[in-house]
């Protein structure tokens, strides 16, 4: 009988028989850390006994590592990394090809690559419970939930890229994700810009991204530390501005243009030429590959703002259902997929089947309750069918130019407006480098996030129940729940910027509140008949007061406001 020897590779076990093995054609490494538990990464190295050069399609490199466990089953393809010393980032190592594995379940997992008919030996990692991952994020009606099915409710603010190169770049994010985690906030947008984690641009040939890999691995680090803090991410692929000559233009740098060794003569080209479509698709792959696996990921984003490039809708379409064909290949995870316009009314594409989500963005000193009714009629017929964000949403395009207190208004009405007017999330705001975290204002998201706390927002009714002429309600419900806010009329952008011109000599700390409101009645609908508990909720203090009760009959009741300077906030629920 011979005898059989246990093999420990980086906390996997593999069994073998004794004597000369012959060498595989593909070797597998544990690169990830032990423990292994459920709803984390699996990050394994791949060695091929005959080298395979730096290579970034996936069809082209057909490398593939299947992965299994009970009647789960995943196929992610390969991708090549170079690794980079974080303080210096300097390559380090040597480059090769890696592979990453979500793992949804708990239990034993075997991983076996592939390379067309090459195959490693198999890999068995013992997976544990984790009690405390919630999973990916799903679509859930017209909202989302994590895979545990608890509600995802995104709070947040964009943080587009940083403020600096190199080592700044892991700094700046560990310092803006800190402090939204730690006031709140669960999500973030990023944008794979030329300046920031894009894999192409005149540094690179289509196609090759080693002089890129840098940025690759920087938005690795970004994502684990967003991962860390559960923080989701919207990854924005495309920017306008590459494919622009006219609005924050690019084109004339861009790998792609015909002037620099690219296919196209004209921007507009980037979705109907063949070549192009091909390279882009290859960029996808690698970005499927690469990021997938990360709990991080939250939804992929074609463009940001495609109607300020020349592109237009008809060629739009198919190319938008090529891509998600390329993405779904790549992504076993199937992340939801969005694209985003300047507004709502930008675009017709919206009941694509193709756009999981609808998102729109804003920049105006108008009271945003007022902005957002107006927004939402080009698209009332799909608010319950599909989310809908305020991805991107400012006082001023042009930056954070009113004064802070000034400024905080707006900011506090776009974190409390949205979801109380149907949106699947806070609006998220923009000048997050130049004024949100300069002036510390993360706090003002800690008021909405206990607000909304457990609350499963997919399918509440949006609603708009009536109050004094000075103040404003907005709020959303179903049948035996209403979540509601108030607002004083007055405490709007324009309002405060008139206080602030007619205050002499303002101090730096200046900030903006109208003159209170009496106590006044609130009158709310469509609730079933019942008794009901009445908590008031103050947004600016993130404090629960105390719980009353009322009755509602024939669909009806009415509750009494406290006295109002800024605005309050009430949750209503059957017993």
């Amino acid at each position: 009988m011979r005898r059989r020897q246990l093999f420990q590779l980086a906390g996997a076990t593999l069994v073998a028989a004794c004597g000369v093995l012959p060498v595989a054609p593909i070797t597998l490494q544990i690169v990830t850390a032990p423990p292994y538990t459920q709803h984390t990464i699996l990050e394994v190295a791949l060695t091929l006994r005959e080298p395979m050069a730096a290579n970034y399609d996936v069809v082209a490199t057909d490398l593939w590592v299947e992965a299994q466990c009970g009647t789960t089953r995943l196929r992610v393809p390969a991708f090549w990394y170079q690794d980079f010393d974080p303080q210096t980032l300097a390559p380090t190592g040597t480059p090769g090809w890696r592979a990453r594995c979500f793992l949804t379940t708990n239990g034993d997992w075997q991983l076996i690559a592939r390379h067309g008919t090459d195959q490693s030996a198999p890999l068995v990692v013992s997976v544990a419970v984790a009690t405390d991952k919630t999973g990916m994020v799903q679509i859930d009606g017209n909202g989302f939930a994590y895979a545990d099915g608890s509600p995802f409710v995104p709070i947040g603010v964009n943080l587009g890229w940083a403020t600096g190169q190199g080592a700044q770049v892991i700094s700046d994010y560990t310092r803006w994700l800190t402090q939204l985690a730690d006031n709140g906030g669960n999500a973030s947008r990023i944008w794979m810009a030329s300046w920031s984690f894009g894999l192409e641009w005149r540094d690179t040939p289509l196609g090759d991204y080693t002089n890129r890999l840098r940025q690759a691995w920087l938005l690795d680090q970004v994502l684990a530390l967003a991962a860390a803090r559960g923080v989701r991410v919207m990854l924005s692929l495309l920017n306008h501005g590459a494919f622009s000559t006219t609005t924050n233009p690019e084109w004339d740098a861009n790998p792609y243009n015909q002037a620099n060794g690219g296919p196209l003569t004209d921007p507009a080209q980037f979705v109907t030429d063949a070549t192009a479509r091909r390279w882009f698709a290859q960029r996808v792959r690698y970005i499927g590959a690469r990021y997938a696996a990360s709990p991080a990921v939250w939804c992929w984003e074609w463009w940001n703002e495609i109607n300020w490039t020349p592109i237009q809708e008809r060629d739009l379409a198919p190319w938008l259902g090529e891509m998600q064909a390329v993405m779904h290949e790549v992504d076993p995870y199937t992340h939801p997929i969005t694209s985003s316009w300047a507004s709502v009314s930008a675009t017709s594409l919206w009941d694509a089947p193709t756009l999981a989500m609808m998102q729109h963005h804003l920049y105006s000193s108008d009271d945003v309750v007022r902005s957002l009714n107006t927004a939402q009629i080009p698209i009332r017929a799909l608010l319950a069918q599909k989310p809908l964000l305020l991805s991107e949403v400012g006082l001023d395009a042009g930056g954070a130019n009113a004064p802070d207190g000034v400024e905080y208004v707006h900011l506090h009405n776009t974190v409390w407006a949205p979801l109380m007017m149907g949106y699947a999330g806070t609006g998220m705001y923009w000048w997050w480098d130049s004024w949100l975290d300069p002036q510390q204002h993360w706090t003002v998201f800690a008021g909405i996030k206990e607000f909304v706390a457990g609350i499963r927002m997919a399918g509440m009714r949006r609603s708009a129940p009536k109050c004094s002429d000075n103040a404003i309600a907005r709020g959303i419900y179903d049948d035996t729940q209403a979540l509601i806010w108030v607002r004083h009329a007055h405490y709007t952008a324009q309002k405060a910027m008139q206080a602030y011109m007619q205050t002499s000599q303002p101090p730096a700390d200046w900030h903006y509140a109208p003159t209170a409101l009496p106590w006044q009645t609130l009158t709310i609908k469509g609730l079933q008949d019942g008794q009901y508990a009445v908590t008031w909720f103050d947004p600016q203090m993130a404090i629960w007061g105390a719980t009353a009760a009322t009755t509602v009959a024939n669909g009806t009741t009415q509750i009494d406001v406290p006295p109002l300077t800024i605005d309050m906030a009430v949750r209503i629920v059957r017993q």
